[in-house]
């Protein structure tokens, strides 16, 4: 009877998957334990939580001697691997609590389990948002920016737009001599035109207007010497009292803005 025991118990050992042996990864995201074994695991995963340690219970694996890894990590200080009935118990020592994830190679012939802290994830989770907040307030800034400049661009535009449509006013204030005659060395006849009025006057020693007539009255050389005639001017007469008496073109602008 005890060699029938003895046998079952031989047979059970040898068709449990064994661990040829064990790694340990520190990464970024926390630790991975990777396991090998020397045919396909197809048992079960067991988790347990106690006071500073989780268990982890691989059924139907069996190792020969028990494994031990002491780490220099704040979260996870050891990791043991202990024999148990009809299978082996992964026991990780640990100063705070711990998440595990476990998975198998699509062969079987490994296992990862991957250890990390909860607060890593939020870490992870709380940097992704600090950096999405980042582009974000980056983009509303670049968005201002650009609006600014197309003001400025608008406005630069409008006001060459303005300097362009400066309106140049049209020189009707100016004097035009249409026509003029020398009388002698110091004395001559001209014919002004100023804002749609033409005078006839004597420039010299004395500026006397001789006459206003509409603009197009006189418009021919022959006609401007025939209004000197109808005025029977001579040169050497003296201007008379009643006649106006210019003493500059300023003069001229002030009397000739009055009505016709």
């Amino acid at each position: 009877m005890k060699k029938i025991i003895l046998f079952l118990f031989l047979t059970l050992q040898l068709f449990a998957t064994m661990i040829l042996n064990l790694n340990v990864k520190e990464t970024k995201r926390g630790i991975d334990l990777l396991l090998n074994f020397d045919i396909p695991f197809d048992g079960k995963i067991i988790e347990r939580h106690e006071k500073d340690k989780t268990i982890l219970y691989l059924e139907d694996v069996k190792i020969l001697t028990p494994w031990q890894k002491k780490l220099h990590n704040p979260n996870v200080y050891q990791i043991d691997v202990l024999p148990a009935k009809n299978g082996s118990n992964v026991i990780i020592y640990s100063t705070k609590k711990i998440k595990l994830r476990a998975a198998k190679s699509k062969d079987g012939f490994s296992l990862k389990i991957e250890i990390y802290a909860p607060t890593q994830t939020l870490a992870r989770t709380v940097h992704k948002s600090t950096d999405t907040g980042i582009w974000i307030l980056i983009s509303i800034g670049g968005f201002i920016v650009l609006i600014m400049l197309a003001v400025v661009i608008k406005l630069s535009s409008a006001n060459k737009v303005a300097k362009k449509k400066v309106i140049v006013p049209k020189q009707e204030e100016e004097f035009t001599i249409k026509f003029e005659k020398p009388l002698d060395e110091h004395n001559k006849i001209a014919l002004i035109s100023f804002k749609g009025i033409d005078y006839l006057v004597l420039i010299g020693s004395t500026n006397v207007l001789l006459g206003k007539y509409k603009e197009g009255e006189i418009e021919s050389m022959e006609a401007f010497e025939s209004a000197i005639e109808n005025h029977n001017f001579e040169p050497s007469e003296p201007p008379q009292e009643k006649e106006e008496i210019f003493t500059t073109i300023e003069e001229y602008k002030r009397k000739a803005s009055g009505k016709f």
